[in-house]
């Protein structure tokens, strides 16, 4: 989306750390902060993620990895059953994260 238009507004001391408090716990930037408040989004933040995305960032990089050596023949029918392992292993992480509980399913009240 291309954003072109700049909106400013004034705000006290006590305000600006206020929001720049809130701006830092949410983890993003403060013009996506400032815009997912306005136009009523919720923001959540959840704490241990950054080794989740650091993991899945790892098991990408492998299988674009084994994707060009099998597009060069180089490698042909990869064992990827260690990869799903891991991969299952970041998805309960993330799973665990976001509220998750220990038996596989969501609580419902």
């Amino acid at each position: 989306m291309n954003r072109t238009h700049k909106i400013s507004f004034r705000v006290s001391d006590y305000e600006r750390k206020l929001v720049q408090s809130k701006v830092k716990k949410s983890g993003i930037r403060m013009s996506d902060f400032c815009r997912h408040a306005v136009l009523g989004k919720e923001i959540r933040t959840f704490k241990g993620l950054d080794k989740c995305s650091y993991e899945l960032n790892k098991i990408g990089n492998n299988l674009n990895q084994l994707t060009v050596l099998c597009h060069q023949r180089a490698v042909q029918n990869p064992n990827l059953e260690t990869m799903q392992i891991q991969l299952s292993a970041v998805l309960e992480l993330i799973y665990m994260a976001l509220g998750g509980d220990d038996d596989g399913y969501s609580q419902t009240d």
